[in-house]
């Protein structure tokens, strides 16, 4: 409960950054007054389909879930300016089994970058985010872009039904044309099928495993 006051709280703090009236903030967002009211409120908690609105305003995510980070996201100029880690890579590791190439002395590094323009996380769901185990365990972040392609056997944040979401596995059949199939990692969990009409889906593209 307390959590959802405090996101409640920033999304005030932001939604004043951006407007000094609220019923203009709600606009932004294409939506009510009132329903903005119960999110400030801390009846409901932002779920997917508004995260994505509230970044593509320039809201911090990470800020507005955890609180840690700025309220909005930095704008800067030219790739170079972005804040990016480089890492090494060590080798290539086998999803069978096979053996591990050391690459160790190749000096071969990979960039970490992320465009916070067209990037955002989410935070699995506490409760309601056990069928993706062990791949995705609840209160693990998972970073999401607004425009990646997404493919066959992606990891996906699909939208449906205005205000639902789910965390999933994005799969097309033959014998099913213009059908999106969304599967779970745990498979006693029956798929989820939509018209790909029906539903909006972002890729992720990188999980943040939460270390508790």
């Amino acid at each position: 409960m307390r959590e959802k006051t405090l996101i409640a709280s920033r999304l005030r703090e932001f939604a004043y950054s951006r407007t000094e009236k609220l019923s203009d903030f709600a606009r932004m967002l294409d939506m009510l007054p009132q329903t903005l009211n119960s999110y400030l409120s801390g009846r409901i908690t932002p779920g997917a389909e508004l995260l994505v609105k509230l970044s593509e305003l320039g809201c911090d995510i990470d800020w507005l879930l955890t609180g840690k980070g700025d309220t909005s996201t930095p704008v800067t100029e030219g790739k170079g300016n972005k804040p990016h880690g480089t890492y090494k890579v060590l080798g290539t590791v086998p999803a069978g089994v096979a053996d591990i190439q050391d690459w160790s002395d190749l000096n071969e590094f990979r960039d970490l970058q992320y465009d916070p323009d067209t990037h955002f996380y989410l935070k699995v769901d506490e409760e309601f985010g056990y069928s993706m185990m062990p791949m995705v365990n609840p209160g693990d972040f998972v970073l999401v872009s607004l425009y990646g392609k997404v493919k066959h056997g992606d990891l996906v944040v699909a939208l449906y039904d205005e205000t639902k979401g789910a965390l999933k596995i994005y799969t097309e059949n033959e014998s099913l044309p213009g059908i999106a199939v969304l599967t779970s990692y745990n498979q006693s969990i029956p798929p989820m099928l939509f018209k790909k009409e029906d539903i909006k889906v972002y890729k992720v593209v990188l999980i943040e495993k939460n270390n508790r």
